[in-house]
């Protein structure tokens, strides 16, 4: 009797000690872009994430320091160092897909479109107009070929476009349509739910011009050491002429930043905005928002790229290009509304 007794206590303070261990247990939901990404606690495999940006994967741990990772074939790893404290909930985001910095840009007014008197105006640049835009963010950089590699990793795009032999990674994606982005905008926004979209056509000049008033956001001029263009061609003989044609694409973020922090602002690629295509700005918005009537089949798109002279990198020059259609001077930048 008296061994039974004792085996019994013992077994009950087993039990006991295993109820308050797993009452000390924390729950960790592991988030990660993209989804069904092998997860590891501290370099071991628990498990696989969830396809759907709407699930976590949940696992319990004991109170202590831990070593969270989450792999994926054709994504880099990511991995970060994480402190359980007893009873506690919390979750972990794992990007394995390229950072997208956005940058934040302040509202206000300014003058769309260029002046008569600019050299290389085209009439479809006027009537100048005064636009109010409120606050919104823009990518840093353009969109590159990691990004969209890794949506097509991801099976979320279907074009693999090519990089014409330039190599891919930091260069901007390039051979994409505006339909193609739209592809990649659902992709993005399933997984992260922060509303990513292509920039208005308004949004994008303010934020190239940067508070300048001037055809370049560096002033009456650019060189071949401050954007990506074709450098062979004078623009208003104020010594644009450098000569200089890389005749490519450039890693994005190769030239000095605009004043307000973005790169590629001039040239590299051409991107594409929201706004449906017209003749001019009669009739256009002047809150900042997209132009969504007109000519629907063509989008507008702005910067100039390596493909164009100096007259093409102004602010206000615009082009367009059917929904459809693709080329190896197209590209895009990301571009989102803040919460409220």
């Amino acid at each position: 009797m008296r061994y039974s007794s004792l085996l019994l206590l013992a077994m009950t303070a087993l039990l006991s000690g295993t109820a308050a261990a797993a009452d000390d247990a924390a729950v960790v939901r592991i988030f990660t872009i993209p989804g069904d990404a092998q997860v590891f606690v501290d370099g071991e495999r628990k498990g696989s994430s969830p396809a759907s940006a709407e699930e976590t994967f949940l696992i319990r741990l004991p109170p202590g320091e831990y070593r969270i990772g989450a792999r994926k074939n054709g994504f880099d790893p990511a991995e970060r160092e994480l402190f359980v404290a007893a009873g506690t909930e919390q979750t972990v985001k794992l990007s394995l897909a390229p950072e997208i910095v956005m940058v934040p840009i302040p509202g206000g007014c300014f003058v769309m479109g260029s002046p008569a008197e600019e050299p290389e105006r085209d009439p479809d640049e006027g009537p100048q107009h005064e636009v109010c835009v409120p606050p919104f963010q823009l990518g840093q950089r353009e969109v590159t070929f990691a990004d969209w590699d890794a949506c097509v990793m991801d099976q979320g795009c279907t074009k693999n476009p090519s990089d014409e032999g330039w190599g891919r990674g930091q260069r901007p994606v390039i051979n994409i349509s505006w339909e193609d982005v739209n592809e990649y905008l659902r992709w993005l926004n399933r997984l992260t739910g922060m509303g990513y979209r292509l920039p208005t056509e308004a949004e994008w000049e303010y934020a190239a011009r940067a508070g300048t008033t001037t055809p370049f956001s560096t002033g009456s001029c650019i060189d071949t050491d401050q954007a990506n263009y074709d450098g062979t061609f004078e623009y208003a003989g104020c010594g644009a002429h450098t000569g200089v044609n890389l005749g490519r694409t450039a890693p994005t973020g190769s030239y000095p930043a605009n004043p307000w922090g973005l790169f590629d602002m001039h040239g590299n690629v051409n991107e594409l905005t929201l706004d449906c295509w017209n003749g001019g700005f009669d009739g256009a918005p002047t809150d900042g928002s997209a132009w969504l009537d007109g000519n629907c089949t063509q989008r507008v798109m702005r910067s100039g790229s390596w493909y164009g002279y100096a007259g093409y990198m102004r602010s206000a020059y615009r082009c367009r290009a059917g929904t459809g259609f693709s080329h190896r001077s197209i590209g895009f930048r990301l571009a989102r509304t803040p919460e409220s």
